[in-house]
């Protein structure tokens, strides 16, 4: 499994200018280009490399957050998601979003989580990734810029809700990927190995996997055919 690195990645921009200019230099560019544009060496082939393309785009563009509760991109309140597709634009997977808590919620609302903070405005960098391409034919095809809409932002609302009345009366573990049309909450990590405390349905503390929030494929897949292919409407 890949392995996060420290690589001097290019300081946050600080306006959408600067931003929009390295997205262009990264347009058409394979991630093998990439990687040694920001000194990262490839790992031995992609099996072992999921994480690493995503790694790579944020060092290309200046992301700092690493995995801080707020957006990749601090000055321009804007969250970076890189996204596999097929040639033809398809979502190859769910999106991840952020880590959900499962402790220390008690106050936890919608507007003050870090869903909130890193789904209000989000760009979206999407990349050729199918399973039998290599780093050097795995390119940057495109990018676009999403900010959910006032319907989007109720129905997101209403999935955190429901998902977190599971969690704070102690059903976490009844939660499924079925629950949120938007999001889901699923367990989070390479394995089983890794436990975090939560509430149980009799108020007691369990163990239980962290959880993390995935936008569903399906909605994926509609803001990309919204964005990408609205110049055919």
């Amino acid at each position: 499994m890949y392995q996060k690195q420290d690589v001097n990645s290019l300081s946050a921009p600080t306006t959408f200018e600067e931003l929009q200019q390295r997205l262009n230099g990264i347009l058409g560019k394979s991630i093998s280009e990439l990687s040694l544009q920001v000194k990262m060496p490839l790992p031995i082939d992609t099996v072992h490399g999921k994480g690493f393309t995503g790694e790579v785009i944020e060092a290309c563009l200046g992301a700092s957050a690493q995995n801080l509760p707020i957006p990749d991109f601090p000055y321009l309140g804007l969250e970076l998601k890189t996204i596999p597709v097929d040639s033809n634009f398809k979502a190859l997977e769910s999106t991840f979003l952020c880590h959900a808590p499962l402790t220390n919620i008690r106050g936890l609302t919608f507007e003050n989580s870090a869903l909130y903070a890193k789904i209000k405005r989000v760009l979206f960098v999407l990349v050729n990734a199918t399973r039998d391409l290599t780093f050097e034919d795995r390119k940057v095809l495109g990018f676009f810029f999403y900010t959910p809409t006032e319907d989007e932002l109720q129905t997101l609302k209403s999935d955190f809700d429901e998902l977190y009345e599971m969690v704070k009366t102690g059903y976490v573990d009844s939660i499924n990927a079925r629950i949120g049309q938007i999001i889901q909450m699923r367990p989070k990590g390479a394995d089983g190995k890794a436990l975090t405390e939560c509430i149980g349905p009799e108020g007691e503390i369990i163990r239980t996997r962290p959880r993390g929030f995935y936008m569903r494929r399906a909605y994926t897949q509609i803001i990309i055919n919204k964005h990408v292919f609205a110049h055919n409407d």
